[in-house]
């Protein structure tokens, strides 16, 4: 079983933060929630590797720092073609029988839920978001049992999919993975639940955890009254 994480950019990565959070500390936090999921990866006992899946020059420091593979997809590749690509590559080089696909913004996970997964995994196992709208997490053994389909919406169209290849998936609600970060409420989320992260020090060090706490705590001041009045 292979990890895959797919890391398409840090130069533009998360984006719907852009209100709160300048360019260079969006990158800054893509890299410290990247280190957060591989330091887990490392852990796990029931991993045969990880793959990270980027063209970004920091995906190669990071393959160096924690001793992954890195694979650099097609240009222009979306990220369904790129995870096939690098599947492909995982099962021509590496003989690969399954792969776990985990994005890098999942910093809540843990090396023991990881192999958990794995050892419960038949088939295919999907991880939604909090929401159950996007997929946060998929196993497949074997690979490319079915297609790939992250599209930012893509739990139902992966459900639906497996069916379709005649397979009945796993799916594990309320995981470790269903926090992914998108809105200052998952920085919120992070902090509270993960405060020895790097993620979680990297937002207090660098004086966005208490530049979101005063935003938030404008917002909380703001009367119904004054909403209102402004109407």
């Amino acid at each position: 079983m292979w990890a895959i994480v797919p890391i398409k950019t840090f130069e533009r990565a998360k984006q719907r933060l852009a209100d709160v959070l300048s360019p260079a500390e969006r990158r800054a936090l893509m890299l410290a929630m990247a280190r957060d999921v591989l330091t887990s990866l490392s852990k796990s006992r029931q991993l045969s590797g990880v793959l990270i899946v980027s063209r970004a020059p920091e995906a190669e420091a990071l393959a160096q720092s924690f001793a992954t593979e890195r694979f650099a997809e097609s240009p222009n590749a979306d990220l369904a073609t790129a995870l096939t690509q690098a599947t492909e590559h995982l099962i021509n080089h590496f003989g690969a029988q399954g792969v776990f696909v985990i994005p890098a913004d999942v910093p809540n996970i843990s090396a023991d839920e990881v192999d958990q997964l794995i050892i419960d995994h038949q088939h295919i196992t999907l991880l939604p978001d909090d929401n159950k709208i996007g997929t946060n997490g998929m196993i497949c053994a074997p690979p490319l049992a079915m297609p790939y389909i992250f599209d930012g919406q893509s739990f139902k169209p992966h459900v639906d999919a497996a069916y379709q290849a005649g397979i009945t998936p796993r799916v594990v609600p309320a995981s470790r993975f269903a926090l992914d970060v998108d809105t200052p409420n998952d920085l919120h989320e992070v902090m509270h639940r993960q405060p020895h992260s790097q993620t979680a020090i990297f937002l207090s060090r660098s004086g966005i955890a208490e530049r979101l706490t005063s935003r938030g705590q404008a917002a909380n001041d703001a009367t119904p009254g004054d909403e209102l009045g402004s109407s």
